[in-house]
């Protein structure tokens, strides 16, 4: 499992990275400014400034994130083929180990449907939280 977790986690950080370091250049300079000259400690700054406006940048990876983990096979198939046992199967893999190793058509296509259901309501339920965060903040 170890070796699944490095393997998605260089493949994806690089992304998130890239759209955090976004949200962070889109903060205005004169914000950090008037904090300063009010006095704020960098602790403050960040707490009351730098979050706040980072927040959907951050909900907007965990949206992307999620959703691309929820199809990792590549590297569960290249790398360990589910195993040792089952202990690294995930929903794409089982699909594929019962649509293609067991010949169970049936059972994957619900598992395919179970899916794409599961993936639907995350991201709703993400898009919500960051349009009802978005709207909070009257942007």
């Amino acid at each position: 499992m170890a070796s699944v977790i490095a393997m998605v986690t260089w493949e994806w950080t690089p992304f998130a990275m890239l759209i955090l370091l976004t949200g962070l250049q889109s903060l205005p300079d004169d914000q950090i400014e008037a904090a300063r000259l009010d006095g704020a400690s960098p602790m403050q700054e960040f707490r009351h400034i730098v979050l706040p406006h980072w927040m959907q940048a951050i909900q907007v990876v965990v949206l992307m994130e999620t959703i691309a983990l929820l199809q990792v096979y590549g590297e569960i198939y290249g790398s360990t083929s589910g195993g040792p046992g089952v202990a690294t199967t995930n929903l794409p893999y089982f699909i594929y180990q019962k649509a293609f190793a067991e010949y169970n058509i049936g059972l994957a296509s619900a598992a395919g449907v179970i899916t794409v259901i599961l993936t639907n309501i995350l991201a709703v339920y993400l898009l919500k939280l960051i349009n009802r965060s978005t709207s909070s903040r009257g942007g």
